[in-house]
């Protein structure tokens, strides 16, 4: 499947929200238990971090069947902040066409490295694209603690 992908902005925060909630309630097993998925993703409501998140970098975006299908962010200086693919249309290449347009992008800014703070899911796409582990950490979202990894990646 081709995915085309359009620039998104604040505008897109509910439907962006909307395929977050989706990637991490209904796609993190087994890696994380439902508690830590709902600690995760409270919410069915945007929440107040996403809009500014969504503002301070570049985000790409897909949709299918009317929603956001998938999305990834960066900030300016190569972080990739948010990469979430609805569990309907992974396996389609969707992950695959927005990280190769975040990597494509960083090239072209002259961005060194690429970091990010990796879920067991995004770890386990990232580690064959040359992507290695800083550090591990736990995070607490909620109240509730979440494994994750801080991970980086040469560009070039």
């Amino acid at each position: 499947m081709t995915w085309p992908l359009r620039p998104g902005s604040t505008a897109d925060a509910a439907a962006c929200h909307a395929a977050y909630v989706d990637a991490i309630r209904n796609g993190t097993a087994p890696f994380y238990t439902p508690e830590q998925a709902m600690a995760w993703a409270p919410s069915d409501t945007v929440e107040d971090w996403l809009p500014p998140r969504l503002a301070d970098g570049t985000t790409w975006l897909a949709e299918a069947e009317g929603a956001v299908a998938g999305f990834l962010t960066s900030s300016p200086s190569g972080h990739m902040d948010l990469f979430f693919v609805r569990p309907r249309w992974r396996g389609t290449g969707l992950a695959t066409t927005l990280y190769d347009a975040f990597a494509a992008w960083a090239d072209g800014r002259g961005v060194t490295r690429l970091t990010t703070n990796a879920s067991h899911l995004a770890r386990r796409f990232l580690e064959p694209r040359g992507w290695t582990v800083v550090e591990g950490e736990t995070a607490v979202r909620n109240g509730v603690e979440l494994k994750r990894w801080k991970m980086a990646r040469p560009v070039g």
